[in-house]
């Protein structure tokens, strides 16, 4: 079957942040609790970090078994009621999450052939979709027209606001469908095995995995999703693509 569209991540897919996580991570709970004490709520710093990251942890591992997608502000909600801070206003939350995700914002770049193999699959007449896992769909929105990807891709889903997350197959098969292609004309491109590859494999589609974060290396262990192509530059899409037409 010819491809004809390609459903593509964001982050470190498209678009990198620079390793530095301890760094981050301080820099990240440090914004939040600026915003918590400006408004007169007195968390402790040690106290609320370890609160936060118990909870991501637990819904984190929930999402993996059931694939629902747990917004962040329900999160922070649940561990700032847990250190006796409940009932919040939503909009309160959502000014914390925002705060503590803007230093992660600022890190992001897109990869150095990002907008040119954009345009080539463009030039091509692929369909182009980005289906991308997120707690929080205004963080994914920012980070989209921030770098100016809105007119490159149709549909754009974000599970903060579909419900679900990667791997869940009708995510992918949801763009299939409204491109009215079948599974097998379609292509996931993603950096995660298990979410990506393996999604795109649930929907009868072919997935090719973007390492560029992960290295030089071999195959990825039996143990995760195996995909059908590896790329080390977003670039070499292009050469996967073709080969793929001349087999077919």
């Amino acid at each position: 079957m010819k491809i004809q569209g390609l459903i593509f991540d964001l982050g470190h897919t498209l678009i990198e942040l620079p390793e530095d996580p301890e760094a981050l991570r301080q820099e990240m709970f440090a914004a939040a609790l600026r915003v918590l004490h400006g408004h007169g709520i007195p968390v402790e710093a040690s106290a609320f970090a370890g609160a936060v990251e118990r909870w991501m942890d637990l819904r984190y591992g929930r999402w993996q078994e059931d694939w629902r997608e747990y917004p962040l502000v329900e999160t922070f909600a649940l561990a700032l009621g847990e250190l006796g801070y409940g009932g919040l206003p939503e909009g309160r939350i959502r000014e914390v999450v925002r705060a503590f995700l803007a230093p992660q914002e600022a890190r992001w770049q897109p990869f150095p052939d990002t907008f040119t193999t954009l345009e080539e699959l463009r030039r091509r007449n692929y369909r182009l979709a980005l289906l991308t896992n997120s707690g929080d769909a205004d963080h994914s929105w920012r980070l989209i027209d921030r770098f100016g990807l809105r007119r490159y891709f149709d549909p754009i889903v974000i599970s903060a606001a579909a419900g679900w997350r990667k791997p869940h197959p009708d995510l992918f098969l949801g763009i299939a469908a409204a491109w009215a292609l079948p599974p097998s004309a379609v292509v996931v491109v993603g950096d995660l095995l298990d979410a990506d590859i393996r999604g795109a494999h649930l929907a009868g589609m072919r997935g090719i995995w973007a390492a560029m974060s992960s290295g030089p290396g071999p195959m990825p262990s039996p143990n995760h999703a195996q995909p059908d192509a590896i790329i080390r530059s977003l670039s070499e899409i292009l050469t996967v693509l073709s080969r793929w037409e001349e087999e077919a």
